[in-house]
């Protein structure tokens, strides 16, 4: 490494030099041996040794949920987390906090191998979504804490003259201590793992290049690494300072072929007046970090005090202060106020020590360091104003002297620079830091949905079949929002993006905007739009659109079967049972329809309902079946009142036939064909438009003709889409989507749909999206138990906010009924809202986090998808694409951030 023009003729570095005189690559001698001006020696596996001897071991923290957790739960994460720090009594520890830019291209290679017979235009798809995700700030953080085991037995400033071997001896004298380490920092609070070598690589990189773009790739870790390899991290790296006093460092180093320089300023936490966490609502205190809209890179050195160690102070402490109040009364003189403030704080925490939890009275002293960097000093000096103003009232953030020694802190086994800043804190106030808090929800291999938008900002990604194919779960997700919540873009979105990967998608639209997407020139040669209002006579016959089961999806060699005592004879039962309920949901499905066709005075008589359902088990419910067979079981019926009663409903039924609404239900004398072949289509989307569906809480006995009528052609439609489930290979991939389930809900037979299509979504590996208003009609139709994700939009009223909290497993009245009515916010004055929206996501795996769904990187599906009222919605785009700059084609290529 060439030394800086700025050194001294006598090789001594001044304080403008860079980290070359720190990492000196030879001695003046040139067969002397490699020494390093780092306090850092070697590394082994997760452990760091210092040239004192001193051994640290490194841990890598599991992501900690914080969102939507009731204060209960957050103090009891927050308890948990003070309970793992005391057991660290007597140690010191080096907390570090890094990002890595997020993984664009290993998650675009995920997602090409998920893809199964993607349609044309795959490539070009991919590349827009890549340039999608990279235009958002997404660095994934990671947080290490390090944690100092002891000193290598005997070896002193010696450490760095060890070879290999010798040093992995002198380490077995720690293996114990290692252990018992281990298993407290993976214990519940911490969650944390020793450090993979890969992750050790990272962090020394992130450090010694402090505030540069994060390298493209980094050599293959090998686990070891001795004092001659610490060029490996230095060599092309320099720090230097401007000027004496300047309020930053100027870091240079190589980045994919290319220099690259950063202005990085170090600040330290001073005084901290931090209010109740989690009461507050203020949140982990350095978690707050995550809201700045760049990253900073933290690193706390911290020494864990037990409270008997700390008591004895604070009593010898006391007793100087009350010698001093003594003198003062003595002399007749008024205590100074800093004398009792002195004495107060003393007596707290002396209670603290004698009166708090198990743990609870350890102390803390702590030294905070925050490093920002910027392109130059005008952009460092507004990141650090926006750092200063997020703890503005709880924690002043302040710009020491001497940066260079403060950046030094950020590396490994680099001593305090100075003891300034100290900040004196219990056990509890350290882990309401709760660094690891952050924001988790989805996968990592599934089409990008949008990004968190609550306590910190991270790509979602989201693979509907994820959880049948691996987790062997269920496909239900239910999206309830009000109306204008934006279920049509959250759905649209899902159906568009795994279109485009080859799944096949079927869609009930009854109000049909969802349509238009058939006509995106993407997808239009694979899409067909049914408007089922003007279908052939029997479409929707019930007997027809509810199919017999398939004695091929009932083989012995089925999961479901094969662990049976005779995997043969359960197959062949469970396909009975299937042949035996598709009929009896047949009748019911017929008797639902026939007394939506009546008026609600005569559907609410016993004896209707009565003549209706012996009507139906008079009827062979096949396939083959038609209502008008049921209508000719009602003119049979016996008894005299029963007869009259039946051929009166008979006739009426008939001249409903007549109508071009009951048409549809009833087949022609030759019975017709009533299916469209969409076998080979990707996307067909259903509608009843021209449908008038009745108004929300209408009495049913105010309803019109064509609002009656309009009921038993819903869930009729939604049966007929369901039946696409069966039409495909059972392990293919497919999905369901159905708007409207509200109304479905209402009828027994609706309720029915719903749960067979839960019950089947696993071994058919259908992902069903569930679309309502209301999540207490999702709780009151006994599927909780296929329900995988949930989506929550804008929900108002209180009944409706307490339904969809329950859907995600929220406890209600814990405050986040607000967060769900200010959820995608209206429009007010003049102001558009289109495109984007908000919901709550709860993935099914643990994960529940505030998302947003944005679709402006396609222009043409956000207009597609567009239900709000828009007079100019049909005029062409002028196809600006804001995803197309060169910047990000470059890091597509492999440059940096």
């Amino acid at each position: 490494m060439k030394r800086n023009a700025k050194e001294t003729s006598a090789g001594s570095p001044q304080r403008r030099g860079p980290l070359a005189r720190l990492l000196t690559t030879t001695r003046a001698e040139p067969d002397a041996a490699y020494r390093s001006g780092l306090n850092l020696t070697h590394v082994i596996g997760n452990l760091t040794v210092a040239r004192t001897g001193h051994v640290t071991a490194w841990y890598v923290c599991a992501p900690q949920r914080w969102s939507f957790r009731t204060d209960d739960d957050r103090n009891r994460v927050l308890t948990d987390h003070a309970l793992r720090l005391s057991e660290l009594s007597g140690r010191r520890v080096h907390l570090r906090i890094t990002h890595r830019p997020y993984p664009i291209a290993q998650w675009a290679q995920s997602l090409h191998g998920e893809a199964i017979a993607p349609i044309a235009g795959w490539d070009r798809y991919l590349e827009e979504e890549q340039r999608k995700v990279a235009r958002l700030p997404l660095d994934l953080k990671t947080v290490y804490y390090g944690v100092r085991i002891g000193r290598v037995s005997g070896l002193g400033r010696t450490a760095s003259k060890l070879g290999g071997s010798a040093l992995t001896r002198a380490l077995a004298a720690l293996r114990q201590d290692i252990a018992e380490l281990d298993r407290t920092m993976d214990a519940p609070g911490m969650e944390a793992a020793p450090a993979t070598p890969a992750e050790m690589d990272w962090l020394l990189a992130r450090s010694l290049g402090l505030g540069l773009p994060a390298p493209v790739a980094l050599p293959r870790p090998s686990g070891v690494w001795h004092e001659q390899d610490v060029a490996e991290w230095t060599d092309g790296i320099s720090w230097s300072s401007p000027e004496p006093y300047t309020p930053h460092i100027e870091v240079r180093g190589l980045r994919a072929g290319r220099e690259v320089e950063r202005c990085v300023s170090v600040c330290s936490f001073g005084q901290m007046e931090l209010p109740p966490i989690p009461e507050s609502g203020y949140g982990p205190w350095l978690q707050r970090l995550d809201r700045l809209g760049f990253p900073c890179e933290v690193s706390v050195t911290f020494d864990v005090r037990a409270g008997d160690e700390v008591g004895k102070e604070i009593l010898d402490q006391l007793s100087r202060i009350r010698a001093q109040e003594k003198h003062h009364r003595e002399h007749d003189v008024d205590l100074p106020l800093s004398l009792v403030r002195q004495r107060d704080i003393g007596v707290a925490i002396e209670d603290d020590n004698r009166s708090n939890f198990a743990g609870g009275a350890t102390r803390v002293q702590a030294w905070v360091r925050v490093a920002v960097a910027g392109r130059d000093a005008e952009e460092v000096r507004d990141r650090v104003d926006a750092l200063q103003k997020l703890y503005k009232g709880a924690i002043t953030v302040v710009r020491p002297a001497d940066q260079y020694k403060l950046a030094r802190e950020f590396i490994p086994e680099e001593p305090l620079s100075t003891d300034a800043h100290k900040r004196r804190m219990p056990v509890t106030t350290m882990a309401g830091a709760l660094p690891a808090a952050s924001a988790e929800v989805g996968d990592r291999v599934g089409p990008n949905l949008g990004f968190t938008s609550g306590i910190t900002r991270r790509a979602v990604m989201w693979h509907p079949w994820h959880n049948q194919e691996v987790r062997e779960g269920s496909g239900l997700t239910p999206v309830v929002s009000t109306l204008g919540g934006g279920k049509t873009v959250l759905c649209g979105s899902i159906v568009y993006n795994t279109l485009r990967m080859g799944a096949p998608w079927v869609v009930l639209d009854p109000s049909g905007p969802v349509t238009r997407m058939c006509d995106l020139p993407e997808l239009k040669p694979y899409s067909k739009a049914i408007n089922l209002i003007n279908a052939e006579p029997g479409t929707l016959n019930p007997f027809r659109i509810i199919p017999d089961p398939l004695p091929e999806h009932y083989q012995p060699q089925h999961a479901d079967y094969i662990n049976e005592d005779d995997p043969v004879k359960a197959a062949e039962s469970a396909y009975h049972r299937a042949v035996t309920n598709a009929r009896a949901q047949r009748k019911a499905l017929a008797v639902d329809v026939m007394s939506g066709l009546l008026r609600a005075q005569i559907t609410n008589s016993e004896a209707t309902q009565r003549a209706l359902m012996l009507a139906a088990s008079r009827v062979d419910a096949t396939v083959n079946a038609s209502p008008r067979d049921i209508l000719a079981a009602l003119r049979k019926l016996d008894g005299a009142e029963m007869s009259e009663h039946g051929q009166h409903l008979a006739q009426l039924l008939e001249e409903a036939a007549e109508l071009p609404q009951g048409q549809l239900i009833f087949p022609g004398v030759d019975g017709g064909d009533d299916r469209y072949k969409t076998e080979h289509l990707r996307l067909v989307v259903m509608s009843l438009r021209g449908l008038t569906l009745p108004t929300e809480g209408t009495n049913p006995n105010e309803w019109s003709l064509e609002e009656q009528y309009s009921m038993p052609l819903l869930y009729l439609a939604g049966w007929y889409a369901q039946r696409s489930i069966y039409d495909r290979p059972m392990g293919d991939r497919k999905g369901l989507w159905l708007d409207e389930c509200h109304e479905m809900l209402r009828v027994s037979s609706g309720r029915t749909l719903l749960r067979k299509t839960g019950r089947d979504s696993r071994k058919h590996n259908v992902r069903a999206l569930y679309a309502t208003q209301d999540g207490g009609d999702i709780l009151t139709a006994d599927i909780a138990n296929w329900i995988d994700s949930v989506f929550i939009g804008r929900t108002v009223g209180d009944d409706a906010q307490r339904a969809a909290l329950k859907l995600v497993n929220i406890e209600p009245g814990n405050g986040y009924e607000k967060v769900l009515a200010g959820l995608s916010p209206r429009a007010r004055g003049n102001k558009e809202r289109r495109g984007n929206r908000e919901f709550i996501f709860s993935d099914g795996d643990g994960g529940i986090e505030r998302i947003t769904v944005t679709l402006d990187h396609r222009p043409s599906l956000k207009t597609a998808l567009d239900s709000t009222a828009n007079p100019r919605a049909r005029q062409e785009h002028n196809g600006h694409n804001p995803y197309t700059d060169d910047g990000v084609l470059d890091l597509l290529k492999g440059g940096t951030r």
